[in-house]
């Protein structure tokens, strides 16, 4: 072992035997030694590591057999991405705790896309989204370089999908076109299409365009028919129901709601299967069916505790719930479920509707400075977080006219039509 290290060194220092050996010891022994046939002393060594620059503990130090290490590398990437394309996050936590595999320098750009993809889908999936879209964009770069044509797109797909869970849906948009125009031209079928067709959708929706997110969501689901699969299918109906909803069409929305639910029980996803729920309630909600409403929100609220989820998502149902029993005439419940949500200390759109639903009982119970307090602080939010508060406005108009400050109420009036 003492003399393959002399040897690997030695030629790392490009220096011949007889170079290395001159004024220390015969060319011979030094063969004899890289041949493991002879031991030197510890003089030798020390004399042989000052000409070859090294200590004579690196002469002991066990190297790695790079063509071995390599292979297990890639063996390590493909099966972390076998697991990854099964959304089984967990088992690959081995992998992505192998830092030092991203900076392997024998990983060819094929082998090193994928990885990128697998620790940006990996911290995608833990909200860690700024690390994500880094490493995304490098598996891009990467994989852009050599013809991985599905490999890039899935990391294109990847890419849209973090963005659009920050709500970057312009450049969400943007990089799902890319890889459309992609797999159009190179007439990309299965699993990577159906998922681009359904983050467009996904994207589409977001941006309020209903009719288009429609198709792209109906092609996904028509794919998935085609070639007998399931693939995302409770996110394409959740996302048909959320649109028709919008576009008021209640009976599609219902049936795409519980198709859905069906998916997501069968893949055991209770975040989305609670998010379904209370889609479903606020679509019985507008429909007027309370008692069906509060059902359904009621049980999201339960799955949403069960698996520990977010602030965001539990306020969301809990505003639902408190507006059903505001139209119920239920204030005393609805004012408790206000203060539950603005317990949870978060500065949201969530908080803000809590705020202007305490203003309205308020209002309705004649309680003018109560009502104006609620509706200043829900309007303060909004303005926090850029969104528009025209509606807040007239109601603080509605409020300072009905207690006959008329020129106070004019001002908010007009600040309702600039």
């Amino acid at each position: 072992m003492i003399g393959k290290r002399i040897k690997e060194i030695r030629k790392e220092a490009k220096l011949t035997q007889q170079e290395l050996s001159d004024g220390i010891i015969t060319r011979s022994y030094l063969s004899q030694i890289e041949k493991g046939i002879v031991q030197p002393s510890f003089e030798v060594l020390e004399k042989l590591s000052k000409k070859l620059n090294c200590s004579v503990d690196d002469f002991f130090k066990i190297v790695e057999d790079k063509g071995l290490l390599l292979s297990q590398i890639k063996k390590d990437i493909k099966t972390a991405e076998m697991h990854l394309n099964n959304n089984m996050f967990d088992k690959i936590e081995g992998l992505i705790q192998k830092k030092e595999y991203l900076n392997y320098k024998e990983l060819d750009s094929y082998y090193k896309g994928i990885l990128l993809w697998i620790h940006g889908k990996y911290f995608g999936h833990n909200k860690d989204y700024n690390y994500a879209i880094t490493l995304l964009e490098k598996s891009i770069a990467v994989l852009e370089e050599g013809n991985y044509t599905e490999e890039l797109l899935r990391s294109l797909d990847s890419l849209g999908y973090v963005n659009s869970q920050i709500n970057q849906n312009e450049k969400a948009l943007y990089i799902l076109n890319k890889a459309y125009r992609i797999m159009i031209y190179e007439q990309i079928s299965g699993i990577v299409r159906i998922s681009i067709l359904v983050n467009l959708g996904i994207v589409h929706g977001k941006l309020n365009e209903y009719y288009s997110a429609l198709n792209f969501l109906q092609e996904a689901r028509d794919l998935n028919d085609n070639v007998g699969t399931y693939y995302k299918s409770g996110e394409i109906f959740m996302v048909l129901g959320i649109c028709n909803m919008e576009l008021k069409r209640y009976k599609d929305a219902k049936k795409s709601y519980e198709s859905a639910i069906r998916f997501f029980k069968l893949n055991n996803n209770k975040y989305f299967e609670a998010g379904t729920y209370t889609n479903l309630g606020i679509l019985f909600l507008y429909q007027k069916e309370y008692n069906q409403a509060e059902l359904h929100l009621k049980t999201a609220i339960n799955i949403y505790k069960s698996v520990d989820a977010e602030a965001k998502e539990l306020m969301n149902t809990l505003i639902g719930l408190s507006r059903i029993y505001y139209l119920q005439e239920n204030l005393d419940k609805a004012v408790s479920l206000c203060h539950d949500i603005l317990k949870f200390k978060k500065i949201n759109k969530y908080t803000a509707e809590a705020y202007e639903l305490l203003g309205d009982i308020s209002q309705k119970q004649s309680n003018s400075n109560s009502a104006l307090s609620n509706y200043n602080e829900a309007k303060k939010i909004l303005i926090e977080l850029c969104i528009p508060y025209k509606d807040i406005n007239k109601k603080i108009a509605d409020v300072y006219s009905t207690i006959e400050e008329y020129e106070k109420a004019i001002n908010f009036y007009k600040d309702c039509f600039e």
